[in-house]
């Protein structure tokens, strides 16, 4: 498991912008949550990570991203609470398909980031480099913009080099805009 606290630090206005919004801020006060800094970091000499770190890192696509990982424990009836991460999203109008509705491609990218984000943080060998195997995604109903939702996910299963993870998006109101659940496979170690 890797040592969330050793993450770069979350700016305060990304915080505040988010306690702002009385939804979100239900989630965020669940202290079992810690926010790390992730998706937004450009990485591998400016070559990694590059869409959420610097393409779509505007007022107009993605305003503001907040990332929060539970690590997995056992409560007091001794039962495994499980790793969980939920990651907030403030959209602009700029990742649009039709007026005021948010690219199903663009939906499915992100929950392609915030699975892998939880293969990552749960990762025991901490930090192997994953790919991504299959991904589905089930769409229930738009994603409005401009906006914020809640992408939740969590590992469902490890085995070997594979793990299997799902997901869901949620707006404020509860409602479920998308479902994915895929399949991750760890790099071969190098000999």
């Amino acid at each position: 498991m890797r040592d969330i606290e050793k993450k770069a630090e979350v700016s305060q206005q990304t915080i505040e912008h988010f306690k702002s919004i009385p939804w979100v801020a239900q989630y965020l006060a669940d202290e079992s949550f810690k926010p790390f800094y992730q998706s937004r970091v450009v990485t591998h000499g400016g070559e990694g990570h590059t869409l959420t770190g610097k393409t779509w890192h505007t007022d107009d696509t993605i305003k503001e991203l907040l990332s929060t990982y539970r690590q997995p424990s056992r409560n007091s009836i001794d039962e495994e609470v499980r790793g969980e991460v939920r990651r907030f999203y403030t959209f602009g109008k700029g990742l649009n398909a039709h007026p005021g509705l948010l690219h199903g491609g663009v939906i499915a990218t992100l929950l392609d980031s915030t699975l892998g984000s939880a293969v990552g943080m749960s990762d025991p060998d901490g930090g192997r480099t994953m790919f991504t195997v299959q991904l589905n995604v089930a769409y229930r109903n738009p994603v409005r913009t401009p906006g914020t939702i809640m992408i939740t996910s969590w590992v469902t299963k490890r085995e070997g080099r594979k793990v299997w993870v799902s997901g869901r998006i949620e707006g404020g109101n509860g409602e479920i805009h998308a479902e994915g659940e895929g399949l991750w496979l760890a790099q071969k170690a190098k000999i």
